[in-house]
């Protein structure tokens, strides 16, 4: 982590808003209370500036295609409408991020014609490190003054509008020395979030997060038939010694990806969503993955989000299962264990452990209910324990042999709670 980096990070449940399939900032300011009620404390707004016009991508084109860092787009709003919703968030104790896109802007980008040599240049002209990406091209980091004004350009939005911090997009194309300077000069001004996406450790130097995208790349070449389910949930134990106490942003779906209901059957979204937040981090969840929505919103084309679609009895049950992890410590911060059972191509056993706290997880991810043979160890044999089902809201007894060894009879999934 980096040197001040806040500690509990884990307490973190940040709600990724595409203000523009919201229907601009008021339709988000009225949807405040609702996205509170969640159990969300932090939320994060994709990028809220003009989109530029030239190799446009789609009618309105990405959001990641920026014309101008220090202006709002005007078919969300205005300045004052952008205050007003940050005031209210924060009145609510909820943080407000801003997307930073700092390693490329839009082809007609307003400091192209001004600073010309701010931008890496081929014999072609202005270009770009990844060559799909036609809509932008690339900054030269290597230049002064233009590192210069990207600072100045987040002491802007801090000043002006009290962000509290920012999600930097593919921040690992960017010079990590430039976010080590971009977070020392702005520690002068507020304590701030910083969250890397990324899934490089060395990015901890400068952030404070980094994206689970080195778990959640397994996963999803699972969905696609490519991996087994146990080679995504071993990944956890490699995570622990890889990162060494490094926190990941967890998430089932974003804005880049599929939604979790596209790959998953709405029988199986529970079983799926309480194994996410189960697990040791920080939370991600996407605006309308709350509804179960289907439907991968177009970043790139007029789209609205229409949240009477979605499932609403889902919505009651992703808000229980995401306070419960707000109340319960061992929930966020126990250590998590994978445990091994009987049936791992299809089912999840997870433990998270704190002083004589622990919390046990039995989810049967894919395929129909059966029984869970769940070894946890030497530590644990011969010992009958006394718990509380989280699901159900009952008592749940259940012994653990002379081997170590539990069986449990999982419909769906199981959630337990007890104190040793």
């Amino acid at each position: 982590m980096a040197l001040d980096t806040e500690k509990k990070l884990e307490d973190l449940v940040v709600y990724e808003v595409f203000a523009r399939a919201y229907g601009g900032f008021k339709k988000v300011e009225d949807d405040l209370e609702r996205i509170k009620s969640l159990g969300v404390n932090t939320i994060w707004f994709m990028p809220i500036h003009p989109v530029g016009k030239l190799n446009r991508k789609g009618n309105l084109g990405s959001p990641y295609a920026i014309r101008d860092y220090r202006k709002i787009d005007e078919s969300l709003g205005n300045a004052g409408d952008f205050k007003n919703l940050v005031s209210k968030a924060h009145k609510m104790g909820m943080k407000v991020l801003m997307d930073v896109v700092f390693n490329h802007m839009a082809t007609d980008s307003v400091l192209l014609e001004e600073h010309p040599d701010w931008f890496m240049r081929d014999e072609n002209g202005p270009t770009r490190k990844v060559a799909d990406w036609t809509d932008v091209i690339d900054f030269d980091f290597s230049n002064y003054d233009l590192v210069k004004y990207l600072i100045d350009t987040l002491k802007f939005w801090v000043k002006e509008y009290d962000i509290d911090g920012f999600r930097c997009d593919v921040a690992g194309l960017v010079p990590i020395s430039f976010w080590n300077r971009a977070r020392a000069e702005l520690s002068q001004m507020k304590k701030l979030l910083w969250i890397s996406e990324s899934k490089e450790l060395d990015m901890y130097q400068a952030f404070d997060l980094t994206y689970d995208y080195d778990s959640y790349d397994i996963l999803r070449a699972h969905f696609e038939g490519k991996t087994s389910l146990e080679q995504y949930v071993n990944h956890f134990e490699y995570q622990k010694s890889a990162f060494d106490g490094n926190v990941k942003l967890r998430f089932l779906e974003n804005h880049d990806q599929e939604r979790i209901a596209h790959y998953v059957s709405k029988e199986k979204l529970k079983a799926w969503t309480a194994f996410l937040f189960v697990q040791k981090g920080a939370i991600l969840i996407y605006n309308g993955q709350e509804f179960a929505l289907e439907e991968r919103p177009d970043i790139f084309n007029e789209y609205v989000l229409d949240f009477s679609k979605g499932n609403s009895d889902f919505q009651e049950f992703f808000s229980s299962m995401l306070n419960l992890r707000q109340r319960m410590p061992v929930m966020r911060y126990g250590e998590m264990y994978v445990l091994p059972n009987d049936s791992p191509h299809d089912s999840v056993s997870i433990l998270r452990k704190m002083n004589k706290y622990f919390l046990l997880y039995v989810g049967i991810l894919e395929g129909k209910a059966h029984k869970v043979k769940v070894k946890f160890g030497e530590e644990f044999k011969s010992t009958y324990v006394h718990a509380f089902d989280h699901v159900k809201g009952t008592p749940y007894t259940f012994g653990i042999d002379e081997k170590g060894d539990a069986v449990f009879n999982v419909e769906d999934f199981l959630l337990l709670s007890s104190v040793l």
